[in-house]
Order: structure tokens, then sequence, then C-alpha cells
């Protein structure tokens, strides 16, 4: 999403809180949503924050308003209201009542923004395990969890969900009326209730998926370098954002592994492509899901509390195991992170995995507080 969408759709988030929003901006903005499904923590948060205000006392915010213009042009947001961007106003005076509180309310949107998502994000690395948390809203429901933590949840037609760690599962209050719709950032395993007349469908960044009743896995995580659905039983299509115009259809016991970079997804299509033991990124996969010496689909392992690893890079399974122990894990050196290691851990400490990972690979590490530390040994 460039700049000029994101001021778009925080002004039409403005005007939703404002209950001036026309029924085609708010058609506009719930196709945003699904569009980038990462909007709707924040806009969750912005809501609670606005709902808790007092937005009813508008002198003073207008006052605030007119002070804050200025410092918004200082910081660069690139945000500037004009009174031609409001239709029907008479431009011979100040923006009216009805466009200054629309105006406020994007303003404080952007202060607000900058307090909830741009510091949090620059400490993010010391957020200590926390637990479940499932937050409502007016128009969605949304189940979250933390690094360190994992869910389950039902959904009202009975499709059994379970959530990994640091993932968002966001639908509509009105799930299973007409539609059946899931917004998700991060991982989750789907037991979808059977239902032909009205088929689930999960909206990711760069993937949709449409199904019926079935048993999959969706693995898509903002900053991992893949996305990732293992299906189990029944069937999936999958729609990729990028290339709207092909259908991939899983069948059981079939992985797909999709490039999360843009330019990479619109090279040619490969399919059946045999694993390497390193993902080619420039292609889009289909390859048999990997298993463990006792035969344990190590894709769905997490839901019996298993982080179970073959062959794979330290740079990536450390990304797995700070959301597994809510921790933060840096190299002091590029080569470390090409370390390749096997393993499985269910009950043990973040300290007693790094020791068993230290017996395969020459280093040695510190930990203070969440913080950990990989040196040469």
């Amino acid at each position: 999403m460039g700049q000029e969408q994101k001021e778009h759709t925080w002004d039409l988030i403005a005007k939703k809180l404002a209950r001036e929003a026309t029924p085609d901006e708010l058609k506009e903005l719930e196709d945003l949503l699904r569009a980038h499904p990462e909007l709707y923590y924040p806009l969750q948060t912005i809501a609670d924050f606005w709902k808790s205000s007092n937005p009813g006392d508008l002198e003073k915010a207008e006052r605030a308003f007119d002070r804050h213009l200025d410092r918004i042009k200082e910081l660069g947001i690139g945000f500037t209201p004009t009174v031609s961007e409001y239709p029907g106003q008479n431009h011979d005076t100040r923006y009216s009542r009805r466009s200054k509180t629309v105006l406020v309310t994007t303003i404080s949107l952007l202060v607000v923004l900058i307090g909830l998502f741009v510091v949090p994000f620059i400490f993010n690395q010391n957020i200590s395990k926390l637990p479940v948390v499932t937050a409502p809203m007016k128009e969605f429901s949304e189940v979250a969890t933390r690094d360190g933590s994992r869910t389950s949840l039902l959904l009202p037609d009975g499709t059994h969900v379970w959530l990994n760690a640091g993932s968002r599962l966001t639908y509509d209050k009105t799930y299973g009326a007409q539609l059946r719709e899931v917004n998700l950032v991060g991982e989750a395993l789907f037991d979808v209730a059977h239902n032909s007349a009205k088929p689930f469908v999960i909206h990711t960044t760069r993937v949709d998926i449409k199904v019926l009743g079935t048993r999959f896995n969706v693995k898509s995580y903002p900053t991992d370098k893949t996305t990732e659905a293992t299906l189990l039983r029944g069937s999936i299509e999958v729609s990729i954002k990028a290339r709207p115009d092909e259908k991939i259809i899983l069948k059981p016991n079939e992985k797909l592994v999709i490039a999360n970079d843009d330019s990479a997804l619109h090279r040619n299509l490969s399919p059946h492509t045999e694993k390497t033991g390193k993902i080619n990124e420039s292609l889009v996969d289909i390859r048999k899901p990997a298993y463990d010496a006792s035969g344990i689909n190590i894709e769905t392992s997490w839901v019996d509390d298993r982080l179970i690893f073959q062959d794979e890079a330290f740079g990536s399974l450390a990304k797995d195991m700070q959301r597994w122990y809510g921790v933060s894990i840096r190299f002091t050196r590029p080569g470390q992170e090409e370390w390749r290691f096997t393993g499985n851990f269910r009950k043990e400490t973040i300290q007693q995995a790094l020791e068993a990972l230290k017996l395969t690979a020459p280093f040695t590490y510190t930990i203070n507080e969440n913080q950990i530390t990989i040196y040469d040994k």
C-alpha cells in the first residue's frame, strides 16, 4: 500500500469514526480492509481509543487540530487537508463544522498512530510473553495471541481454529449469516465445518483461500519470506493477489509455498517443484509436507505444542523460536544465520533449546532479559 493510499485509508477511517462516511465510502473501506487484513488491528485499536476519548468536546479538539497542523507538516507525514478535499463546502469560510470534525478525527488518528504503532515497533523486541488477548469491536471480532502463547477457538458455524503465537484472526460480527470470511495475520490451523452453500474464505496479505469443509494450515507472517498453506484433508482453492487470474487447487498432503516478494510473484508459475532443502523464492511451489522421523507433520506440530524443524537455517529457526518463546534473537555475524539444524522441542526452556543447538554448531550466547545474542565460539 503506497503512501497516498494509506492517507486515503486513514481519511476513510476518520470519516467512519466521525459518523460522516457515505455508504460508498464505507464499502470502499471494507474493500481496503479485505485487501490489507493487517489494517484490522490498528483500526480496532484506534476505534477503542476513540470510543474511550471524548470526541464530543469538539472545540478543544479543534484548538488542538489548529496547533498541530504545522507540526504535522514538519514531521513530513505528507497529509495536508484542504477545503477542496470535501465537496459541497463554502470556500469563503473556514472548514464547516461537519468537515472539521472529520479533519480533527484524521489528525487525531495520525497522532495516535505515531504513538501506538511507531514507538511500539521500535521497542518491539523487548515485549515480554503475554497471555492471549481477545478484543471485541463494533463491527469486527478479533482473537489475537502474543509471542509465546497459542490458543484455539470455535467460530459460530462450528469451525475449529487453532491460532499460533504472534497471530491475529479477525471476522465480521455477522459471520455466517451471509458469508463465512475471516482475515488472518500469522499462522492458524483450520478444521472447517462443511457448508456447500456458504464457502469459507480466508484473506491474508498475499493470498485468498476458499474451501467448503476441510482441514489445513496457513502460515502468513508479514516478516517471513514466504506464505504457506498445507492441506491435510479435503481441497482448497488459492488465489494469489499479485496474480489474480490464476487459481491453484491443492490436494490432500500438498503444501503451497509462495514468495512474499512481489517481484518474484510475477515470474513464471512452477508447480510441483522438488524440495531442494532451500526454498527457491522466485517460484510458487507445490510440494509434499515435511514429516519428522516419527511421522509427525512438521507444519502442524505446533498445535501439539511441538516445535519441530528439519534441516532449517538458523535465521529461519530463530524467527520461529522468537514467537515460540517470546524472545528476540540477534546474530553478530551473517554466516551464523546459515547454520542448519534438525530437532524437536516441546517442554524445553529457551536456555535448554539453545544448549541443544550448541551441540552441533560452534556458537555461544548471552541472555539479557528477553534479548538473546548469538556469538561465535
